[in-house]
């Protein structure tokens, strides 16, 4: 296989099996590019941790090989790559306070201790720690531990990072604004980065590109718009944000269109295919997100129906909709509430619609996505 010239990594044919089990990885065929953000996600056991971890030299590939900068690295010791690493659990040293933390790889480099004293002053300042420096890792929140964690692992200059599932130990607030943070720092400072993570808001926020794994192979990579307005398979559907499901039959199909019977009674339900040709009386299953759902005949939406509402939840900014169409089934709505917005109650009776390119309709049954 060519290695493309602003390729910075190649998985190249990449197995990874472990004793008395099926392949955890299974032929992995991915490149990471100068300067990008890419973000493995997935459900528990789809490989995506066990991936991070061939390149950080902590797991070798049972076959393939690893390319950094066209260089084998399948050999390369983990302390000769030139990654900064940042785990769940921050695995800093107890005994040192932050600033230690920070000398700790600088000293294993050899670095001259004027030049170790500059660079920690340097990179707590660049996450907002330097005010924090003579503290023990027992004293800060947790949130300041992965601050220290991300500074660690930037501090030597690496060529990347590595994130394992970072934020995972935060609560939801903190979270966000830490993704904000390393969004940020990646901006800043332009190198690679590749993160872990089976919280999709979290990939779809931070990254410039998003691989989607299940059982250990890819099912979809892209940009974060392109694989959330358009998955490739019902697995990358299901998995990448909430959807509504209609199955049934197709009834006709035109040209990028097919028209959809769930039931021998109700109307027909227009949709966009997705994968493989389908044709008149194949089974599908349709999905369309509560978001692309409004109650009202809007333009531009060829779905038109009449139901009711059987449930309503207020969520702040939004109200999420329990929906019936007879004759088509149950749907969740997602409506935005603004000051003199619509008010709903159960039993009201409503118009409903949405486009026919925000309902992707695939062959088969989807598998139910477990994070």
């Amino acid at each position: 296989m060519p290695i493309p010239t602003d390729s910075l990594v190649l998985f190249d044919g990449i197995d990874k099996i472990y004793e008395g089990t099926a392949k955890v990885v299974d032929d992995l065929h991915l490149q990471i590019e100068q300067g990008e953000f890419l973000t493995l996600l997935g459900p528990s056991g789809s490989g995506k941790t066990t991936i991070l971890m061939m390149l950080a030299g902590c797991e070798s590939p049972t076959t393939g090989k690893i390319l950094f900068d066209g260089k084998p690295l399948n050999d390369v010791p983990t302390y000769k790559r030139d990654f900064g690493i940042v785990f769940q659990n921050y695995a800093l040293f107890p005994h040192m306070t932050v600033a230690e933390n920070l000398a700790f790889p600088l000293r294993m480099r050899r670095i001259g201790k004027s030049q170790i004293a500059d660079q920690v002053t340097k990179t707590l300042d660049m996450v907002k720690m330097g005010a924090l420096k003579d503290r023990m890792p027992t004293q800060l929140s947790g949130g300041q531990q992965q601050r220290v964690a991300l500074a660690r692992a930037l501090v030597f200059e690496p060529r990347m990072v590595l994130m394992d599932e970072p934020l995972g130990a935060l609560d939801k607030q903190l979270r966000e604004h830490m993704q904000l943070e390393i969004k940020r720092l990646h901006e800043q400072l332009g190198i690679a980065m590749l993160y872990v993570t089976h919280d999709q808001t979290e990939a779809l926020t931070m990254s410039d590109r998003i691989a989607v794994f299940d059982q250990g192979r890819i099912q979809q990579i892209g940009a974060p718009k392109d694989v959330y307005s358009n998955p490739a398979s019902p697995f990358v559907a299901s998995f990448m944000g909430e959807n509504n499901r209609l199955e049934g039959r197709i009834g006709a199909t035109d040209g990028g269109t097919i028209t959809l019977n769930v039931s021998d009674a109700g109307p027909a339900v227009c949709a966009q295919p997705s994968g493989a040709d389908l044709s008149p009386g194949q089974h599908v299953t349709a999905m369309v997100r509560p978001e692309s759902i409004w109650v009202g005949h809007r333009d531009g939406c060829e779905n038109r129906f009449e139901g009711r509402i059987t449930d309503v939840v207020y969520h702040g900014d939004h109200v999420r909709l329990c929906l019936v169409i007879d004759g088509v089934g149950t749907l969740v709505a997602r409506q935005p509430l603004s000051d003199g917005g619509a008010e709903f109650a159960p039993g009201q009776n409503v118009p409903i619609s949405w486009a026919t390119k925000n309902m992707h309709a695939f062959a088969g049954q989807p598998q139910p996505a477990t994070a």
